[in-house]
């Protein structure tokens, strides 16, 4: 009798620890599942209703946050989609606005509402500015950023985005001073990409500099370098300046914090690195791209 005892116990300690041993090796499986990024609900391979009642509600779990992750893509395309739509449709009639003031402004005569018409311009470019962003902003996040590569002349483009500038600078007393050795300095880079980011580096500057903007390129070990730089009377969080909506003016006044994020975006797809430092409030932002001669 206490060998059957014995024998109904021992054999009731193996079916429990060969539950338990099944059970925690389900578990495990489970884990590995869900860590797993994949699309699939989870599977149990052990017999266990109070196990399979636990998978069917995760998997219940799964497919809702499933399909809230489609309606949620959806409706951001549907968003970004719209807000490019928008931001063309509102370009046309804006840049009408912007020549019939323009036409205004050389047709007026009279001091007082000349100076009115010339702050309508000024609004009205900022408007158009930000529409721009928007706009490139929607594109860049919907369909991306595929650069096509070229050798183009850095420093020539810096020269040539100066002159463009040059009544921007007169106009604010800035003088922008270019170190440049009079030889052309040829990047692997997307020439209409790389034109849009020195345009922003040089917005940047005027928006926020009343004296001066100081451009240098130097090539090493197959990089070339482009540093803009200009000094600044404002706070400037360098660690977060190419943060999208990122502004140092809490207002919003002199810009939509889009342009150094933009920046960001097209350099890092030409295979360059874009970052910030401030030394003696003088903010300089530095650039570096693949030397033609050393793209792979």
């Amino acid at each position: 009798m206490e060998y059957l005892i014995i024998l109904i116990l021992f054999a009731a300690v193996v079916f429990w620890a060969g539950k338990y041993y099944g059970l925690k090796k389900q578990l495990k499986a489970v884990s590995a599942q869900l860590r797993e990024e994949t699309n699939s609900l989870v599977t149990v391979a052990f017999i266990d209703s109070d196990v399979e009642a636990v998978a069917l509600e995760m998997n219940r779990l799964l497919e809702k946050i499933r399909q809230t992750i489609i309606k949620s893509n959806a409706s951001s395309a549907a968003l970004k989609s719209s807000i490019a739509d928008i931001s063309h449709d509102m370009k046309t009639p804006l840049t009408a606005v912007i020549g019939y003031l323009q036409l205004a402004q050389r047709e007026c005569n009279d001091e007082k509402t000349k100076e009115l018409i010339k702050i309508c311009l000024e609004r009205a470019h900022y408007c158009n500015s930000l529409i721009n962003d928007f706009f490139e902003l929607s594109v860049l996040e919907s369909q991306g950023c595929v650069p096509k590569l070229e050798n183009v002349d850095v420093a020539g483009m810096i020269c040539e985005q100066i002159l463009a500038n040059y009544p921007v600078f007169e106009g604010k007393s800035i003088t922008p001073h270019f170190e440049d050795s009079d030889q052309p300095v040829i990047v692997s880079a997307d020439a209409a990409l790389l034109n849009r980011v020195i345009q922003n580096l040089i917005s940047n500057g005027i928006k926020y500099t009343s004296k001066d903007i100081f451009f240098r390129i130097f090539q090493e070990n197959g990089r070339v370098t482009i540093i803009v730089s200009n000094p600044i009377n404002t706070y400037v969080n360098a660690a977060r300046i190419f943060d999208r909506f990122y502004t140092q003016d809490k207002s919003r006044s002199k810009g939509s914090g889009i342009g150094l994020y933009l920046c960001r975006q097209f350099i890092e797809a030409m295979g360059g690195s874009i970052s910030a430092e401030i030394d003696r409030n003088c903010l300089s932002i530095k650039v570096t791209l693949p030397s033609a001669s050393f793209r792979v």
